[in-house]
């Protein structure tokens, strides 16, 4: 069996400047956060992010906007963090964050197309407003449509409660949310986990993502409090 455990740095070390990377988390609960200090810590620029949200500041995400890191924001709620409108505003173009609001169910249907390989799917949500914008309308069954695309990125950092050695990882309540789906929805998949078991030590019926959407795992994540 092939070795997935490394430490932090080690897995953030394949992610350059210009990623696209899935982070899970809603509102920072669930947010790998020792992979986002990992990916603070290495500096990478010019990032494409597709979260829930902007986290807040100091926690989720906003670690990396605080450190200029995104270059391109695509998430359905940044409200908790002043940042975002900040750095929208800002008149210092290397500083300017682009900002893409997607209605949640949107987002998180356009990431698990992505991850069960369909070509995108139709939604009413958004006919008519803003969110039509550029957008395919379709007409079927007497109603109009949006046709909405996959969502797919280069790296996935999700947070696990316990993996196993082969990355067969199960997660804790609220920290959940958007984590699995963008399990499937990378190419590479990076989990930060509260521990490490040994294969066949968690009950198969318990376990959520499987181990071979996960390349990459790393010990150590906290127990997420406020």
């Amino acid at each position: 069996m092939i070795n997935k455990i490394k430490t932090a740095a080690e897995a953030v070390e394949p992610i350059k400047d210009g990623a696209v990377i899935m982070v899970g988390g809603f509102m920072a609960t669930g947010a790998p956060e020792i992979l986002i200090d990992a990916l603070a810590a290495k500096g990478v620029k010019h990032l494409t992010v597709i979260c829930n949200d902007a986290g807040v500041p100091g926690r989720g995400v906003g670690k990396l906007l605080s450190n200029g890191q995104i270059k391109t924001l695509i998430a359905s709620h940044v409200g908790l963090n002043p940042e975002v409108a900040q750095r929208m505003n800002s008149e210092n173009e290397e500083d300017k964050l682009a900002c893409i609001l997607v209605p949640q169910g949107t987002l998180a249907e356009r990431i698990r197309a992505a991850g069960a390989g369909l070509g995108g799917f139709l939604t009413p949500t958004g006919v008519g407003t803003i969110v039509a914008e550029g957008k395919q309308v379709i007409h079927a069954g007497g109603r109009d449509y949006l046709l909405e695309l996959p969502l797919k990125a280069d790296f996935a950092l999700i947070r696990g409660s316990v993996s196993d050695e082969f990355g067969n990882t199960v997660y804790n309540e609220a920290t959940r949310n958007f984590n699995p789906m963008m399990a499937t929805a990378a190419d590479h998949v990076i989990v930060g986990t509260c521990s490490i078991v040994r294969v066949g030590e968690i009950d198969p019926n318990h376990v959520v993502t499987p181990g071979i959407f996960v390349d990459t795992i790393v010990g150590g994540e906290k127990p997420w409090q406020i």
